[in-house]
């Protein structure tokens, strides 16, 4: 059985997953080689709206989860093309995928697993505990 206290700190838990993410990204900005201004402007407001998102998990608002899509959408796509590129440095490409899953996780986390808790709870409502005994049905 999963630890309920953990689900009761799920805000938290994936703040601090969008938190180490941010960190990341400021560890990508020393091992990345930026062919333009435009490109590293992109990664500064990519790494403001990160710690934005940690901020906005941690006070529980409720729609932050559309940053959060968002942001998994970016790091889909900047996975895309760093991993197209034949000299970006492994360190990148590792701690882009990095980004990618904790995010994922963190998405996860605030609205997968608890749908699925909700829904097994659901079902457990409509299966009978046990079977009727036999002298239950006679009387």
């Amino acid at each position: 059985m999963v630890n309920l206290k953990l689900w009761k700190n799920k805000y938290s838990l994936s703040s601090n997953l969008i938190l180490i993410t941010f960190l990341i990204g400021i560890i990508n900005l020393f091992f990345y080689d930026y062919e333009s201004t435009q490109e590293f402007v992109v990664l500064i407001a990519i790494l403001i709206m990160r710690y934005v998102l940690f901020i906005l998990i941690k006070r529980r608002f409720e729609w932050s989860k559309y940053l959060l899509v968002l942001i998994i959408l970016r790091s889909i796509y900047r996975l895309w093309v760093v991993m197209g590129e034949v000299d970006a440095s492994p360190v990148t490409k590792i701690n882009l995928v990095l980004q990618l899953v904790m995010s994922v996780l963190a998405f996860a986390i605030l609205f997968i697993f608890p749908k699925i808790k909700e829904w097994m709870s659901e079902r457990r409502k409509y299966t009978a505990p046990g079977s009727i005994s036999r002298t239950a049905e006679l009387n």
